[in-house]
C-alpha cells in the first residue's frame, strides 16, 4: 500500500478532506500553545523549597555548594576552596588509586590556580592578590593544579542540574579540563524544573545566537567502568563547588 493510499483512507475514515475550518483552527491552537506535560511536586518547588531541593541533589552527587550573601562574597569563598583540604578530610573515593604524579593537587597539600574566561562580572569582583585569577587563553594548559570559575546561566532544581552556556565569558573547556570547576550561580536563576529552565533560555537568547554549546552539569565527573570502583576525574572535573549568590 502506497504512503498516498494510506493516508487517505484515514482521512476517509475520520471524515477529514483539509477544507475544515475547525480542524485547521485546532491544529493551529496546539501547535501555538501546546499543553503542558504533567510534572512531579518537585518539580513545582517554589522559594526556599527550590533552592533547598537544588542543593540537595548536588551535594548528594558530590558537589560542594557554598552559600554567600552577594557576587561581592564569591572571592572570599574562593579563597577557602583553592586550599588543601583541612587535616583528616578524605577526598572522594578513587581520587588516590593513580600513580603518584597522578594525584591531584588537592591531596598533595597545593593551592590550585584559579583562571576565568572575559567575563566581567568576575574581572569586576575585589580579589586579594592572593587568590586573583589570571585570563585564560586557548592556549593555556588545563589539568591537575587549576581550578577554573565560570557564571551558570541558570539551573533547574529538580535534579540540582547546572546549565552552562559557552562563550568567551564561560569557554566551555573550563567546565571540563580543570582540576576544580567553581561554578557561581544567581539564586534568581534557579528554575524549578527543566520546561521552565528551557523556557527561560529560550526566552532569554530569542534576540541573540544562540550559544555554540548548552552543557548539563549535574555532579563532578565519574566513572565506574573499570573494576566498578568509582573514579572522579576520568572525563572532567574531579571537583565540583557551586557558590550561590544574590
Amino acid at each position: 500500500m502506497s504512503r498516498s493510499t494510506l493516508i487517505a483512507r484515514v482521512k476517509a475514515a475520520l471524515g477529514a478532506h483539509g477544507a475544515e475550518a475547525a480542524r485547521a483552527q485546532a491544529v493551529a491552537a496546539r501547535l501555538a500553545d501546546p499543553p503542558h506535560p504533567p510534572r512531579p511536586a518537585f518539580a513545582r518547588l517554589a522559594g526556599g523549597e527550590r533552592e533547598a531541593r537544588f542543593t540537595a541533589c548536588l551535594e548528594g552527587q558530590g558537589a560542594t555548594v557554598v552559600q554567600v550573601t552577594s557576587r561581592a562574597d564569591i572571592p572570599a569563598a574562593i579563597e577557602k576552596l583553592l586550599g588543601p583540604p583541612a587535616p583528616g578530610a578524605s577526598l572522594p573515593c578513587g581520587e588516590d588509586q593513580g600513580r603518584a604524579r597522578d594525584v591531584p593537587a588537592a591531596r598533595r597539600g597545593e593551592k590550585l590556580r584559579l583562571v576565568i574566561g572575559d567575563d566581567e562580572r568576575l574581572v569586576a569582583l575585589p580579589w586579594p592578590s592572593t587568590t586573583a585569577p589570571a585570563r585564560w587563553s586557548p592556549d593555556q594548559t588545563l589539568g591537575d593544579g587549576t581550578a577554573a570559575l565560570t557564571h551558570a546561566w541558570g539551573a533547574a532544581a529538580e535534579t540540582g542540574t547546572l546549565i552552562l552556556t559557552s562563550s568567551a565569558a564561560s569557554p566551555a573547556s573550563l567546565a571540563f579540563l580543570p582540576e576544580l570547576h567553581i561554578v557561581a550561580l544567581a539564586r534568581a536563576n534557579i528554575a524549578a524544573s527543566f520546561e521552565d529552565a528551557f523556557a527561560r533560555l529560550q526566552a532569554g537568547i530569542a534576540r541573540g545566537r544562540f550559544p555554540r554549546a548548552v552543557n548539563l552539569v549535574s555532579s563532578p565527573s565519574r566513572t565506574s567502568d573499570i573494576g566498578g570502583l568509582s573514579v572522579r576525574g576520568a572525563h572532567g572535573p574531579r571537583r565540583l563547588a557551586v557558590i550561590l549568590y544574590g
